[in-house]
């Protein structure tokens, strides 16, 4: 596992060592494998975080001690993660899934957001 995560952990730490703060806010409840990205990347992080919601990202920014416009939220779902950062006025990023194997609900979700995308970027073009 540590080779695969090699290029992320360097990344990581060179970010960590120039006052980046990092924290992983994950809807999921497998913390198995929350545990496993978490030590090797030695980032804390909070499960069952249920985005859009504000629960788990108003925790992330208390842990992390920071104002929430200083804080951006990357992740894979518009409906959960580019939402979520909206609603609590943080700066979303939102990033190409890693892994395109995806839970029931979301793979329901997934031609609303592309169809979303699109519509998006059509209108940025303009």
């Amino acid at each position: 596992m540590q080779t695969c995560w090699s290029g992320a952990k360097e990344w990581c730490n060179n970010l960590k060592q120039r006052g980046i703060k990092f924290l992983i806010v994950s809807n999921s409840n497998k913390e198995v494998n929350l545990k496993k990205v978490s030590n090797v990347l030695e980032i804390e992080y909070i499960m069952f975080a249920l985005k859009p919601l504000k629960k788990g990202l108003k925790q992330a920014a208390k842990k992390l001690n920071e104002n929430y416009k200083n804080i951006a939220v990357v992740g894979d779902q518009v409906f959960t993660d580019v939402v979520g950062a909206n609603r609590m006025k943080m700066y979303p990023i939102l990033v190409k899934p890693i892994d395109e194997k995806d839970i029931f609900i979301t793979v329901i979700k997934r031609p609303l957001e592309r169809f979303i995308l699109k519509r998006y970027k059509r209108r940025e073009q303009k």
